[in-house]
């Protein structure tokens, strides 16, 4: 087998294969999301240990023409990133999201830097920290779904393709994107001001989001998510919701 030129490479997922093995999910800039078999990993516990972890930036050879490839050299790209306390889930969670929506073998360069970014962010906050994970989790959010064309402008009309404007109310549709709303009352739950939808893409644009715009921009990608992932609930979700459960038990 010819091996491919070395590729930039993160670990996302890893499940044992056979009696020594591991199978591998990596996301790449080249190849996006990619299963391989790193063969003999769980018996070479030095490997395992130094190379393959979560959050470590890799080079790695691919052998094979299939679907699933074949994990040949393994290099150490740079330092591993070490996730302290709730950022650990909050990568488990990207990890995750990205296994569910990105296709296989698709080239992803723009989300693969997104998500080096994220693990940046994630690295550098304090280990007993929980609001400032929302803001790169957002970002990270926003920046995937407008690379999987998921995400309709957010600042432009779906029936007009004019600016919405600050003072108009405007109903998110999936199929199409942000439609006036011309009534008056409380605002649903699909429903965002226009100033909201202005502000928010600055955001997305600058990379900086105000506190007051979290709770905005986290029931945008909810809504926008919901029908990629299904019915199947995120098992990082769920963990992070239990653990944190224990934890404000242990504290009371």
């Amino acid at each position: 087998m010819k091996p491919q030129p070395l590729q930039p490479a993160y670990i996302l997922h890893s499940r044992p294969y056979r009696d020594s093995s591991l199978i591998l999910e990596l996301l790449t800039p080249d190849y996006g999301r990619i299963a391989c078999v790193a063969r003999g990993a769980r018996r070479d516990k030095q490997r395992r240990t130094q190379s393959l972890q979560p959050f470590a930036p890799l080079l790695v050879g691919l052998l094979g023409r299939g679907d699933l490839k074949t994990l040949g050299s393994v290099e150490n790209s740079g330092c591993a990133l070490w996730l302290k306390g709730r950022a650990v889930y909050a990568g488990l969670y990207a990890n995750e999201l990205l296994l569910r929506l990105l296709a296989a073998g698709e080239a992803q360069y723009e989300i693969f830097a997104s998500y080096q970014v994220l693990l940046q962010d994630l690295a550098a906050l304090p280990g007993d920290s929980s609001d400032q994970l929302e803001a790169p989790l957002r970002r990270f959010e926003l920046h995937v779904l407008q690379n999987l064309g998921s995400c309709p402008q957010l600042g432009y009309c779906a029936h007009s393709m004019a600016p919405v404007s600050a003072e108009a109310c405007y109903r998110l549709e999936n199929e199409s994107g942000f439609v006036p709303v011309y009534r008056a009352g409380q605002a649903g739950a699909c429903e965002f001001s226009g100033a909201e939808l202005l502000a928010l893409e600055r955001a997305v644009q600058d990379g900086k989001f105000a506190p007051e715009l979290l709770v905005t921009a986290k029931r945008l990608t909810r809504l926008l998510l919901a029908p990629l992932l299904g019915d199947r609930p995120l098992a990082s979700r769920e963990l992070f919701k239990q653990v944190y459960r224990s934890n404000h038990d242990l504290e009371s």
